[in-house]
């Protein structure tokens, strides 16, 4: 070992730690009720918007766009909602019509999603279905399946001649799922080394690679792979130990080779830690202290040449232990139906210290996990957003009860290749590529001829929510304009309604706006997706469903479930409706006679002339109610022709006139534009619901997404079983907002008494 070099490295490190990027992007995790529906049920959400290189809370975006969509790409549910101080939350309503299946939900912000199609997306999955009931029993256990690609990863990126090298490998079957590898790994048809997988069809062999020699590897069942390329040139970087303070490195290059000056850079999440120059002959051994990275996650290791061309790469998983550490209690691991719960939190970090945290809790049926789908914030933030790829059983190198994780997870990362196109793009992030908006922007369009008039701008734009609160806002000189977010939240309840105060004759005034969802729709098509994904056959489950029956008249309600009915009538909002209501009034021709009580101009057949020559004096007029029962007259001139007599009459349910949406717009002048989707609270039953006879059939007990701790790092919190007697899971995930991030959960019984 040169010490000299070494010296430098290890000064360097220190000199420049702390460099980030000009440009921060987000970082958004979504974090569910559960992860199985039922169709009819309302999906609850709490989102973290985080710093994507520190993962502490960012206050720069102010708007979360929620999509979700099925198997086939449709869009089934696209809402805005407002974040405030980095936190979002909200619900979903997963309608009754959906069919069973996997859906994905993505959700984003302005700086989250940028127009870059190079970019992959990592969504959320849930599934949905008809009935818990009907959910099935697990298949048989699959036998392991074949090996049907078996892919090499020399560390560093390259087999170099003459360099001892660990190669990493990984297999997976037909379906992409791991599979088990035994066999051996052949040099000019001579065994040098077993091949045997250790975790998910991963595992590795040491070798000493020669330029010339044939390599491949042969499996138990008889079948070859092709091996590995070695080249005859080139720098090589093997992690020889890892600490809690230092990692040790060995940077190779072949014998004979002239001396160079390299370097060696550490970056995490994009932003460089530490950097360190030195002359590298034939090896030279070097440590990086770990205090010159701040968090938790994949530290990654460049070696660059003395020309700059990076020449290996090398992923490390640093810090395991600095996160939020949530104890996650309940007062007893037993409850009766209808009996009250009590759940103690206490957060501390690595060191004990008690930590103020903003948590979100659920305490749901554990019938309604998806364990097919293994993420949760750990693993979500600090490896699933960073791999390419889908990754099976990311949650799996996040459970302390894993003696083998740390292993396992170099093993993941030594399987990744070089992934340096994710860096050179996060370095290259501009502003320029921000295509979303907070705020609702447009543009007022008039007549040509009137521009001239409206030069100097000034004009006003009533703003209405759908329960048709309004504000003004200003149209400035070249017609465009802006609905802040401050008035989103205050007129927040879905559609956000947009009129010209100009004459409607004289000025013809129209409006556009921006439609974020449409430009966002259109790039995510080409963003590659990513999730996290679990074999089937190893998921194992105990439960016995043993539920009440639910009848298909739905008589038992459920609370949270939002109930709809099949009306003739279009649902209006409060806005909607009360335009439906004017035209109704000023529009509509047909009236009830307060003399006779006939409903009169509803038929053009029933239509005949109705005054006070006839028998009825017709004194007055009233509007029919929609949905109520009337007669209608047909009327005729008697044999005198003195006055009117009724020829015919029948009984109608009145139906009024059915305007569309657009139509109601058009006529008032007005245009319409997505703005925070409205509030719901979760419904939390008290000790009086708990007497009440009705069956209580809540899956999900307790959704509470603003726990936040006190100066002791501790919360309390209460809940009431229902009626199903199974066991239940809690589940608590958050942040202390400064980058530090915890998950954990508990588990109890409810028995019948």
């Amino acid at each position: 070992m040169n010490v000299k070099h070494f010296l430098l490295l290890f000064v360097f490190c220190f000199s420049i730690a702390g460099h980030s990027q000009n440009v921060s992007l987000e970082l958004v995790y979504l974090q569910t009720d559960k992860g199985i529906y039922e169709t009819g049920e309302d999906l609850w959400f709490k989102t973290y918007t985080l710093d994507a290189q520190s993962l502490a809370l960012s206050e720069r975006s102010k708007t979360l766009f929620v999509e979700m969509l099925n198997a086939k790409d449709s869009i089934v549910w696209q809402e805005k909602y407002p974040i405030l101080s980095g936190i979002a939350e909200g619900h979903v309503y997963v309608d009754k019509d959906l069919k069973e299946g996997d859906y994905r939900i993505h959700a984003y912000t302005r700086f989250s999603f940028l127009n870059d199609t190079l970019r992959p997306v990592y969504p959320k999955k849930i599934r949905v279905i008809k009935s818990i009931a009907y959910k099935g029993t697990n298949s048989p256990q699959e036998k392991d399946q074949p090996v049907a690609r078996l892919s090499f990863f020399p560390e560093g990126g390259y087999l170099i001649d003459g360099i001892p090298t660990k190669v990493a490998f990984k297999a997976l079957d037909e379906k992409g799922m791991p599979a088990k590898v035994k066999g051996v790994l052949l040099e000019n048809g001579k065994d040098i080394a077993k091949l045997e997988s250790v975790h998910d069809g991963m595992g590795f062999v040491f070798m000493l690679p020669r330029k010339g020699a044939s390599y491949k590897a042969v499996l138990s069942d008889g079948r070859e792979f092709p091996f590995a390329e070695v080249v005859s040139s080139g720098l090589s970087v093997h992690l020889r130990k890892q600490t809690d303070e230092y990692l040790e490195f060995l940077l190779s290059q072949p014998k004979g080779a002239a001396a160079q000056a390299i370097k060696l850079e550490g970056k995490m999440r994009g932003g460089l830690c530490c950097a360190a120059t030195g002359t590298l002959s034939e090896k030279l051994k070097i440590r990086i202290p770990l205090k010159e990275f701040p968090m938790q996650g994949i530290a990654e290791f460049t070696l660059y040449n003395t020309d700059g061309q990076p020449m290996a790469e090398r992923l490390v998983y640093i810090h395991p232990e600095r996160k939020l550490h949530i104890e996650l209690n309940t007062d007893s691991a037993r409850y009766f139906t209808r009996g009250k719960g009590k759940l103690n939190v206490k957060v501390t970090d690595e060191t004990g210290n008690p930590v103020q945290a903003h948590l979100g809790l659920s305490i749901f049926d554990r019938a309604y996990q998806n364990e097919l789908n293994p993420e949760n914030m750990l693993s979500y933030c600090y490896l699933s957003t960073e791999i390419k790829g889908n990754i099976h059983n990311p949650a799996y190198y996040f459970d302390s009860n894993n003696k083998d994780r740390q292993a396992a997870l170099d093993l993941l990362l030594l399987t990744q290749g070089w992934r340096r196109y994710v860096w050179e793009k996060a370095d290259s992030a501009t502003l320029a590529d921000c295509f979303l908006s907070d705020e609702i922007k447009g543009k007022q369009i008039i007549g040509k001829k009137k521009q001239k008039e409206l030069a100097n701008g000034g004009q006003l734009i009533q703003v209405s929510g759908p329960s048709t609160k309004s504000q003004f806002i200003i149209v400035d000189s070249l017609g465009r304009f802006t609905v802040s977010t401050d008035q989103m939240i205050a007129l927040r309840g879905g559609y956000v309604y947009l009129k010209p105060m100009l004459d409607k004759d004289e000025y013809k005034p129209s409006i556009v706006a921006e439609e974020s969802f449409y430009k966002a729709d259109s790039l995510r098509k080409s963003c590659q997706s990513f999730f996290a994904c679990m074999n089937s056959s190893l998921v194992v489950s105990d439960l016995a469903l043993d539920y009440p029956v639910i009848s298909q008249d739905s008589s038992i309600l459920l609370s949270e479930i939002t109930v709809t009915g099949k009306k003739r009538r279009i649902f209006r909002d409060k806005m909607m409706g009360r335009l439906d209501s004017l035209a109704q009034m000023d529009l509509n021709s047909v009236y009830v006679c307060t003399t006779c009580n006939y409903l009169i101009n509803y038929r053009t057949d029933y239509s005949a002339h109705h005054n006070e020559l006839g028998k009825c004096r017709a004194e007055g007029r009233k509007p029919p109610v929609w949905g109520k029962t009337y007669e209608i007259a047909k009327f005729k001139y008697n044999a005198s022709g003195s006055h009117f007599i009724v020829e015919d009459r029948q009984t109608v349910i009145y139906q009024g006139v059915v305007y569309t949406e657009e139509e109601l717009l058009r006529m008032n002048n007005l245009w319409r534009v997505k703005g925070y989707y409205g509030t719901r609270e979760f419904y939390q039953p008290d000790e009086l619901d708990m007497q009440s006879p009705l069956p209580d059939a809540r899956n999900v007990l307790l959704w509470k997404p603003d726990i936040i701790t006190d100066e002791k790092g501790e919360a309390e919190v209460e809940f009431f079983c229902s009626d199903i007697n199974t066991s239940f899971v809690g589940v608590i995930e958050g942040t202390d907002g400064l980058g530090n991030l915890g998950t954990s959960q508990c588990e109890f019984r409810v028995l019948k008494p």
